[in-house]
């Protein structure tokens, strides 16, 4: 692993690499990679959470695996598309993390009513759980049949290093927690079965999946282009609010598999304009409106706190707008829109007439 964190915290906190924060504990959060500690590791008194490093994405199958992948097993699991958090123990309780380090409270909440986790982090204080969170959350679509889940994808031993997927798979099954689907064990080699395997996920319209050996020493992730399409479909209509290498990178990704699985290629390309077209034509409508282009979100908390803590920090980003609150029995459900500032800014001055040299 790389040099442990807190001797290089007071260099990085000095350079702005990280930043000291005071929340419900006090924590460093390092705000970019530095001197080889990974960007959102998270620093709690004597207790480091190491940043999740970024797994590789391969463009072919075959060549992929043969490229990046040791050892004679895989192991592949679903990729789920959800909010990426790291939960761990400190002092005596139970935390979450976002990616990017910092405390999210209302994770923390949800982490903390999941049942299984206390006894997980009292029999292994140590270990840090990686997961992806779905449902209603501040971050993902709003669904009627639950209200959040949460997906094991990895274990932490507390060191940077994760677990053999083997017991990683015994500990969720113990503790009665939900892992992200396991879809087999496979030979390196059998390339065949691979291949079926991530066709019925795009057929499925699923995001993709993970090879990961049975050490977890090396992973990549394949994305299907169900996932990439459905991806620029959802953010077309916030176009200006959105790196340009978002779009860039799931259009080449789709052509890569596309062309890989034999697949219609007429099809996907109108797949792929409407992707591109419709959302960006409802975005336009709204703008000719004068209407600010936003997406509607729902979550269920305990904490009235929390709903503080998640404007603060989104903030910065977005405006945020509270459409509906009610109580349910000990908790509060509400309903809430983000505003896309620079979509909106930027559509409504172009329908007003605005010119621009380009």
């Amino acid at each position: 692993m790389a040099s442990k964190p807190s001797g290089i915290a007071p260099e990085a906190l000095k350079k702005e690499k990280a930043e000291k924060l005071s929340e419900e504990i006090d924590y460093i959060r390092f705000r970019e990679s530095f001197r080889g500690i990974e960007r959102g590791t998270v620093i709690a008194g004597k207790r480091v959470i190491w940043g999740f490093p970024h797994i590789k994405r391969i463009f072919t199958l075959e060549n992929g695996i043969r490229k990046n992948m040791k050892g004679e097993t895989l192991h592949a699991e679903e990729k789920i598309d959800g909010f990426n958090i790291r939960i761990a123990y400190i002092g005596g309780k139970i935390y979450a993390f976002s990616r990017g380090g910092f405390l999210d409270s209302f994770v923390t909440e949800k982490a903390r009513e999941t049942p299984g986790f206390e006894r997980f982090f009292r029999d292994n204080p140590e270990y840090v759980i990686c997961a992806e969170m779905i449902g209603n959350t501040p971050y993902t679509r709003p669904v009627k049949d639950f209200d959040v889940k949460i997906f094991i994808f990895d274990i932490d031993e507390g060191d940077g290093e994760y677990l053999p997927c083997a017991e990683r798979y015994n500990l969720i099954k113990k503790y009665g927690l939900n892992g992200v689907p396991v879809l087999g064990k496979f030979r390196a080699s059998e390339y065949k079965k691979l291949h079926d395997l991530i066709a019925a996920l795009n057929k499925g319209k699923r995001e993709g999946m993970v090879l990961k050996s049975a050490d977890r020493e090396t992973v990549v992730k394949y994305v299907t282009p169900f996932a990439d399409i459905d991806d620029i479909s959802n953010a077309s209509a916030t176009f200006f609010d959105m790196p340009i290498g978002f779009y860039y990178q799931r259009v080449l990704r789709s052509a890569f598999f596309i062309r890989e699985q034999g697949l219609d290629r007429e099809e996907y390309a109108k797949r792929l304009g409407k992707a591109f077209y419709e959302g960006l034509e409802q975005a336009i409508r709204k703008a000719y409106e004068g209407r600010d282009i936003a997406e509607e979100f729902e979550i269920r908390i305990g904490n009235p706190g929390i709903w503080n803590d998640i404007r603060k920090h989104m903030s910065r980003d977005v405006k945020i707008e509270e459409i509906e609150r009610r109580k349910e029995g000990e908790k509060t459900r509400i309903r809430f829109r983000k505003i896309y500032k620079r979509t909106s800014k930027t559509l409504i001055s172009y329908a007003a007439g605005k010119g621009i040299t380009d």
